[in-house]
């Protein structure tokens, strides 16, 4: 199971080899590396000009982009395209990627300064996440002004850390992010900054006065930032911290980063159910020598097997749709514990890190933890996806609440003891197979869920949330 098709991966593999693309990283690296720097953690004004510095780039990235999509338009209306057209389009359509995925690495980078100041806190990042992606951005739109001296007027007066959401992924819900000691404000920008709204304006709402929608879902993810909670389908949903010490392979992984820099494809099997393999790009575009891709092939076997194998990689984070929708169930590659540079080859694509989870060895391994399995149907399934196809286009709408649209994720499988089950969905297999959490740690969140769920007599639904989360990221 791949959730990126090969043809876009293919594409993907070619714009690395762009010098274009290698300065910009190289550039996007250095910012990476100033928002990580423990120098500038506290230096409000400094994090806002990076933000800015940020806008400035994704600017020219939007005005390259709308010209490469207009000129591609015009060679895809044509009936029929000449060799030489061909070339220009081919040429037009990676023109069009860099750029989409140069965007892509500049709000990932923001997301991380979001993640960092909000203390790693999922419960109410994973909510703020709940909005389709921003449009385009431009430092010199009256929108934009208006945001920034709002941002400038906060910071400086509140002595907050302000981040201009429409730069994020994970920041969709109002215009701009406030934290104070960890906690977030959403405030919402109108008439150009001639009025805004947040939890202080809206209390002076009186009377009968309607308040919209979009006031609504500020107000919902101020609730879950002041509180730690979610109400979903009429449930109080806690943040829950677990008493246990996360691992992962992390140090292992940043040991086939080092290798692969020689030898380009390498990989190691962990747990009897987990394999990781890194190839990277950027050794191979710089090797001295001609690169003999049928040997590199023969370092990256395709093993035939009939047991079921679900595989993430760092690539899949390049998915976007015409709604900007992104992946939402794994944390950004701007925050992992690797070098600032492991972490933009990463985010650029220069590694590529696929994870492969034997599914049907993990199910084997369960049994012999005292777990028991229970297989969806086929039923099940169709069921499941029919239910997320006609949520999809509302799940995130601006009209209803952030949760109002959630189906159910009843996963792969179902995992029982006794009276508790969970199932294993994707926010579960994720921390295996984007966070790279070791099986054992998998294992300790089970018994911890199950533990729990027994004394309690009940399986309550809560986010989760390590003891030590803000040590085990960057």
């Amino acid at each position: 199971m791949y959730m990126l098709e090969k043809d876009y991966a293919i594409k993907i593999s070619a714009i690395l080899a762009s010098s274009y693309y290698k300065e910009w990283v190289g550039y996007f690296e250095k910012v990476l590396r100033a928002t990580r720097s423990k120098r500038h953690k506290h230096k409000k004004d400094v994090m806002l000009a990076m933000q800015y510095k940020l806008a400035q780039a994704e600017t020219l990235f939007w005005e390259k982009l709308r010209e490469g999509r207009e000129k591609a338009k015009k060679l895809h209306d044509k009936s029929q395209l000449t060799p030489k057209e061909e070339k220009e389009l081919r040429g037009l359509e990676d023109h069009i990627l860099i750029h989409e995925q140069l965007i892509r690495i500049s709000r990932t980078i923001c997301d991380g300064i979001a993640w960092r100041n909000l203390n790693y806190n999922r419960t109410f990042l994973n909510s703020s996440s709940r909005g389709f992606g921003a449009g385009s951005v431009d430092v010199n739109s009256k929108e934009f002004r208006s945001e920034f001296m709002w941002a400038h007027r906060i910071s400086k007066s509140l002595d907050s850390l302000v981040i201009l959401n429409d730069l994020t992924h994970f920041l969709r819900v109002g215009d701009l992010t406030e934290i104070k000691d960890g906690v977030a404000f959403i405030h919402e920008i109108k008439k150009y900054g001639k009025d805004i709204k947040n939890m202080f304006t809206l209390k002076r709402v009186q009377g009968k006065a309607k308040i919209s929608n979009q006031a609504k879902r500020l107000l919902e993810l101020q609730r879950i930032a002041i509180a730690n909670k979610a109400r979903i389908g009429g449930i109080d949903i806690d943040t829950r911290v677990m008493e246990l010490e996360p691992r992962t392979y992390i140090s292992r992984i940043k040991r086939l980063f080092r290798k692969s820099e020689k030898k380009m494809v390498v990989s190691e099997n962990f747990d009897n159910c987990i394999q990781i393999e890194v190839t990277n790009f950027r050794a191979i575009n710089e090797n001295k020598k001609p690169v003999d891709v049928e040997e590199l092939k023969k370092l990256s076997p395709k093993e035939k097997t009939k047991d079921l194998v679900l595989i993430h990689s760092n690539w899949d984070t390049f998915y976007s749709d015409e709604k900007g929708n992104f992946v939402r169930s794994a944390p950004p590659y701007s925050i992992f514990p690797f070098s600032a540079k492991d972490c933009m080859y990463l985010m650029s694509g220069y590694y590529l890190v696929k994870c492969t989870l034997n599914v049907t060895i993990l199910k084997e391994i369960l049994k012999q933890h005292n777990w028991e399995i229970e297989d969806r149907t086929e039923t099940d399934l169709d069921k499941q996806i029919a239910d997320f196809e006609k949520d999809k286009d509302r799940m995130f709408s601006v009209k209803d609440g952030l949760y109002a649209h959630s189906p159910d994720d009843h996963g792969l499988f179902i995992i029982r003891r006794g009276p508790f089950s969970v199932a294993l969905d994707t926010m579960l297999y994720a921390r295996l197979t984007m966070e790279y959490l070791t099986f054992s740690s998998f294992l300790d969140i089970l018994e911890y869920m199950y533990r729990v769920a027994s004394q309690r007599q009940s399986s309550d639904a809560y986010f989760p949330r390590f003891r030590n989360e803000n040590e085990l990221w960057n």
